[in-house]
């Protein structure tokens, strides 16, 4: 288990440029990292911004934000979520990472590109993980934590060993070696990847919630506001998917390296 100053070491060079040992600057160097994801596909994401305010225009004169507020205190709290055009910027915003993964991943691996296979294979590495994971929290919720951290760099790991050609032979290998790989680059760093976890949790939830709350808000107040405020949620979510996988993939390069398992 690691050290509070060694854990504090580790997150700042984490959080740096990759390869370099040096202090934590989020304000000059993580979240500029997201501005420079988020600007490789921007075009994609105005796009899907475009396509929320379209929809809260066509939408907004029969939608009851303040309705669903008191269906969510009578105990119904995914009334708020279902309801057009938010339920529309959470579907478009899972599209969305399928732009920000790739995009961080070339961070790592200059050549790669989501294929199909590659898409199949983070489907599938996802459902394997969620499961130990459920299992582990179906224990105790300490174990879930525990599988949660140790296997927490399963699905870079396996994207980057994704084969070209699809194979269930190549599948199980690759997971295999993920699986492998995660817990042998985490058993050592499990205080400070639990904080990397934190962080970039925080990193999505928080603005993300009060882009959410300005939404109802303002959409109680007056309706037609969610012409604009749908699409700032959408480019609130990604921006934020954005620094949080930037994290992501520097830790995991950090990891790698320390462990000798950087995948080429």
């Amino acid at each position: 288990m690691n050290s509070p100053q060694k854990t504090a070491e580790s997150l700042g060079m984490a959080v740096g440029s990759f390869g370099a040992a040096r202090p934590l600057h989020l304000s000059d160097s993580l979240f500029v990292e997201g501005l420079r994801l988020m600007r490789e596909r921007l075009a994609v994401y105005l796009l899907l911004a475009g396509i929320c305010a379209a929809c809260a225009w066509i939408v907004f004169p029969r939608v009851d934000i303040y309705g669903a507020l008191v269906e969510a205190g009578n105990g119904h709290p995914f009334a708020l979520f279902t309801q057009p055009p938010v339920s529309i910027v959470f579907v478009l915003s899972i599209g969305a990472v399928l732009f920000i993964l790739p995009s961080a991943l070339r961070r790592i691996q200059p050549s790669f590109q989501m294929t199909l296979v590659r898409f199949c294979i983070a489907l599938v590495t996802l459902a394997c993980v969620g499961a130990v994971v459920d299992a582990g929290c179906a224990l105790a919720v300490i174990p879930g934590i525990a599988a949660a951290v140790l296997l927490s760099q399963v699905l870079v790991g396996a994207l980057l060993r994704a084969p070209d050609r699809a194979s269930v032979r190549g599948l199980a290998a690759t997971l295999r070696d993920a699986f492998r790989s995660s817990f042998a680059m985490t058993r050592d760093h499990f205080g400070t990847t639990l904080s990397v976890i934190v962080a970039s949790l925080a990193i999505f939830v928080v603005p993300a919630a009060c882009a959410l709350f300005a939404l109802w808000i303002f959409g109680v107040r007056m309706p037609v506001s969610l012409v604009l405020t749908a699409p700032l949620l959408l480019l609130t979510f990604v921006y934020s998917e954005c620094v949080r996988y930037a994290l992501i993939v520097r830790w995991y390069r950090r990891l790698a390296e320390d462990t000798g398992q950087l995948s080429p």
